[in-house]
């Protein structure tokens, strides 16, 4: 696919925010590549954004408790203590929470459908940071706000998972560390070959 003459979003919020410099600096430089194929950029704003994290850990939680419950059962030792945490929380989530965060991605869905209206394609970061140091357990924002590392590396692509649209990351440069950092590109349902004709065009 040419690129040329494909709208590619770029986020106005929720992808930016909370995002390393190194990391920005080098996705942003990757959306002035995208630019010089001759894709035309539009500024967008991504809808529903304080329901996200809410959603995927809704979601994904209780659905990750369901899928492991036999071998935590029998073999529960083989699970970090993080890990073994999170899958007793889900199993702890009633139905009706559930089927409550089921209800927010129907609209969070609704609400991307009609974005990939205005676009063919969002680029945005891959995670807000580069490969943290073992053992590091939070990142610390210059405003003071803080996250699990693992919080953090889940935040920016939830919305492809909540809404399931088809999502490619490339690599768009290193940090000063030489720690490898990503872009992702993100299209409308069935769009799968524009983000893969994008991803080839822009590695080539």
């Amino acid at each position: 696919m040419e690129p040329s003459g494909l709208r590619v979003g770029v986020p106005r919020n929720y992808y930016f925010d909370h995002v390393d410099p190194e990391v920005e600096s080098a996705v942003r430089s990757g959306i002035g590549r995208l630019e010089a194929l001759g894709v035309r950029l539009v500024d967008v704003e991504i809808p529903m954004t304080r329901f996200v994290q809410g959603v995927q850990w809704g979601l994904t939680v209780p659905e990750a408790s369901a899928y492991h419950e036999p071998t935590v059962q029998a073999v529960s030792e083989i699970y970090a203590a993080d890990v073994r945490v999170l899958l007793e929380a889900g199993r702890r989530m009633s139905a009706v929470d559930y089927l409550r965060a089921q209800r927010a991605r129907t609209l969070i869905r609704r609400e991307w459908s009609r974005l990939m209206e205005t676009v063919d394609v969002i680029a945005a970061p891959a995670v807000p940071v580069t490969a943290v140091p073992v053992g590091q357990e939070g990142v610390t924002w210059p405003d003071g706000t803080t996250e699990s590392v693992g919080g953090a590396y889940v935040r920016l692509s939830a919305p492809a998972n909540i809404t399931g649209l088809p999502s490619l990351i490339v690599p768009v440069g290193e940090d000063r560390a030489g720690l490898p950092t990503g872009m992702q590109l993100i299209s409308r349902a069935g769009g799968d070959g524009v983000v893969l004709g994008l991803g080839g065009a822009f590695e080539s």
